[in-house]
C-alpha cells in the first residue's frame, strides 16, 4: 500500500506513478494531508509530489493528526519520498505555518515561473537511487526553501548538493519521473525490516 498525496495542496498521482506501481503489484492510495485524518492502514511507503501547498499551508498545519501519523509512519521504518513542492510538507514550516519539521529546512513561496529539466547525479544512496546514477528531472518552484541540501544530499546538479537521502527518505526539490525501477526500489526499502 503507497499513500500518494494528492489534492488539492499536491497533485493527484501521475499515470506513470500509479503505472509502475501497478506493474510491481503494489496498492497506490490518495491520501488529502489536509482533511484526512490519517494514513490507510497497512501503509508501506509515503510519496509527497509536486503541486501548490503554499495556499493551503493553514489547512495543513491545522490537521496535526496527519502529520503525526507521517511522523510515527516514518521512525516506525516507513520510507518516505517527497519531490517537487511536497518536500515542503517535510520542512520545519511553510510560509510560516508548522509543517512535519522532518527536514532542518524554512520552505517559503516559489519564485513562481517553470525552470528547465536538469541532470542529476546521485551523491548518496537512498531509497530511489544509488550512488554515482545519472537522472534528469524538473525542478518545482512552487516552493522556496532556505537550506536546500542535508549532509547527505540527494543529487549534485554540476557542483551544487541538492535534497536530502537516508535509507528511509528521499526528499528533493527535482521532479524524477516515475519507472517500474523506481517502483520496485522503493518497494525493497519498504519491505526491509527497520
Amino acid at each position: 500500500m503507497i499513500a500518494v498525496a494528492a489534492g488539492p495542496a499536491l497533485l493527484d498521482p501521475a499515470h506513470a506513478l500509479r503505472d509502475a506501481f501497478t506493474v510491481v503489484g503494489a496498492v497506490v492510495t490518495p491520501v488529502d494531508l489536509s482533511s484526512d485524518p490519517g494514513l490507510p492502514p497497512g501503509t508501506t511507503a509515503i510519496v509527497l509530489g509536486d503541486g501548490a501547498p503554499v495556499p493551503h499551508a493553514a489547512a495543513l498545519a491545522a490537521n496535526r493528526s496527519m502529520r503525526d501519523a507521517l511522523l510515527a509512519a516514518h521512525r516506525a521504518g516507513v520510507p518516505v519520498i517527497a519531490e517537487g513542492a511536497g518536500l515542503g510538507y517535510l520542512a520545519t514550516s511553510l510560509d510560516g505555518h508548522a509543517m512535519c519539521d522532518l527536514l532542518p529546512t524554512i520552505a517559503t513561496s516559489g519564485r513562481g515561473g517553470i525552470p528547465g529539466a536538469v541532470e542529476l547525479l546521485a551523491a548518496g544512496d537512498g531509497p530511489l537511487h544509488r550512488v554515482g546514477e545519472r537522472h534528469s528531472g524538473q525542478p518545482s518552484a512552487a516552493i522556496a526553501l532556505d537550506v536546500t541540501a542535508g549532509s547527505s544530499p540527494a543529487w549534485t546538479i554540476g557542483r551544487r548538493r541538492e535534497g536530502w537521502a537516508a535509507p528511509g527518505l528521499h526528499a528533493s526539490l527535482v521532479v524524477v519521473p516515475w519507472t517500474v525501477t523506481r517502483a520496485e526500489r522503493l518497494l525493497a526499502v519498504a519491505s526491509s525490516p527497520a
